[in-house]
């Protein structure tokens, strides 16, 4: 939720997320491999602190075609679709080696002229917590 004055009047703007997509993808399944056979495989337990050790990510095999498909660029948010650290996100930013994201994880591209870091604050508010925890299947 964004709040905005104007002349003594504050204005909420509230927003689902897909609508600010311009896609939502799930990741690639694949073996990771300590070889340097394709690409790195970035998987949720490669996130760590918001950060990722990219020396300790593995690799994986994708064939060209596919792998266009599942590359990671700045700005790119990912997240934790199972598991203990369902809703976790991650915004990708700074050093980034040629990697696709893996099967557990869900990739959002925002639309040109979204400002990714302000989006990622929101995925870190008590609210997004509240909303994940209220969603959650099987608790």
């Amino acid at each position: 939720m964004m709040e905005e004055k104007s002349e003594g009047t504050a204005y909420s703007v509230v927003a689902r997320l897909e609508e600010l997509a311009l896609s939502i993808q799930y990741g690639y399944t694949a073996k990771a491999k300590a070889e340097r056979i394709g690409p790195k495989l970035l998987r949720i337990t490669d996130i760590q602190n918001d950060q990722v050790n990219w020396n300790k990510v593995p690799y994986c095999y994708i064939d060209q075609e596919e792998m266009a498909r599942y590359l990671l660029r700045q700005h790119d948010f990912l997240f934790a679709r199972t598991g203990a650290t369902v809703g976790k996100s991650y915004l990708i930013s700074g050093e980034l080696p040629e990697s696709i994201f893996a099967s557990y994880l869900i990739r959002v591209r925002l639309y040109e002229g979204i400002e990714p870091k302000y989006v990622a604050y929101y995925f870190r508010s008590a609210d997004y917590w509240q909303q994940i925890s209220d969603n959650q299947v099987g608790k």
